[in-house]
């Protein structure tokens, strides 16, 4: 377009030396010259005018369309995305309901649910298995009071905003047969459609050292319209926890004595981490949540 719009300038320059020149050859006491010269000029003007109109207008630059991003993940209504550091793949699969009545355990009484399984996670020696579930609200509140507690406790939080601590009671689902040990690092923020928060806890039976063998990663939130509760249970590691904790008591009594100290230092500890010194990065993990979608 630049070339074209300069070519236009050069044959205008180019006219009007020509039109110049022709005047100062003009020889006014002589008609045939004063007609030849006429005739002259007037065939440069056609020419000029020819050539201006063959040059095609200039059209105005269109400004480049960013490319939609397109999930990583998008199955039954459900999309987000995961960085390649956190996994190679994830497989999603639908999970049957069952009911097994009151008399069972709370966590044997589920709905059909979607589930998200990781392959070649970033950790592979660990007691959890990392995965992401999502539970339908209503069909699980209609078969278990318990779950409908824990959903109601998450409201809650998403209203009061609690921080971790030792023997906290942040909502969790699944239900398992365990108490939850502790939650630090917690942090609220939104996914696409929906709230939740996120933390660094341990479940156990007992009173056990914090270990890279038993810690994760949790977020559990739920969709703006109240239908549907996910629930992320990812594995982490930091290089300073040992691997296995319990192989590093040498009193047990002692560590039982002496609980309430170690782990407000170690919850204390953990807070003051930075995000990338865990495995996987956090803000990789919070970004793969942040991104996920429910549209169903």
């Amino acid at each position: 377009m630049i070339r074209a719009k300069s070519f236009k300038y050069v044959l205008l320059a180019w006219f009007m030396i020509l039109i110049t020149s022709l005047a100062c050859s003009i020889n006014f006491g002589d008609d045939l010259d004063n007609d030849v010269s006429a005739e002259q000029t007037l065939v440069a003007i056609q020419l000029t005018q020819a050539a201006l109109e063959s040059q095609s207008p200039e059209e105005p630059e269109e400004e480049p369309v960013e490319p939609e991003e397109v999930p990583d993940v998008n199955y039954e209504g459900i999309s987000f995305s995961f960085d390649g550091a956190i996994t190679a793949n994830i497989i999603p699969t639908t999970i049957p309901g069952q009911n097994m009545g009151e008399e069972s355990m709370p966590g044997e009484t589920y709905p059909t649910h979607f589930e998200f399984s990781f392959i070649n996670y970033a950790i592979q020696d660990h007691f959890h298995t990392p995965r992401i579930i999502v539970y339908p609200v209503d069909e699980y509140r209609a078969i278990s009071p318990y779950a409908s507690d824990i959903i109601d406790s998450l409201l809650q939080a998403l209203s009061d905003h609690p921080g971790g601590g030792d023997m906290s009671q942040l909502p969790f689902l699944p239900m398992w047969n365990a108490a939850q040990v502790f939650s630090a690092k917690v942090e609220y923020f939104d996914f696409q459609n929906g709230a939740g928060l996120r933390y660094l806890t341990m479940y156990g039976q007992a009173l056990y050292p914090v270990d890279n063998q038993n810690l994760f990663y949790t977020y559990q939130g739920i969709t703006y319209d109240g239908r549907y509760y996910i629930s992320a249970l990812l594995p982490v590691t930091h290089m300073a926890l040992p691997h296995d904790g319990g192989s590093e008591v040498e009193d047990w009594d002692d560590f039982f004595e002496n609980w309430e100290s170690y782990i407000n230092d170690t919850i204390f500890w953990l807070d003051e981490q930075e995000p990338s010194a865990f495995t996987p990065n956090l803000i990789l993990l919070d970004n793969m949540m942040s991104s996920f979608h429910i549209d169903r």
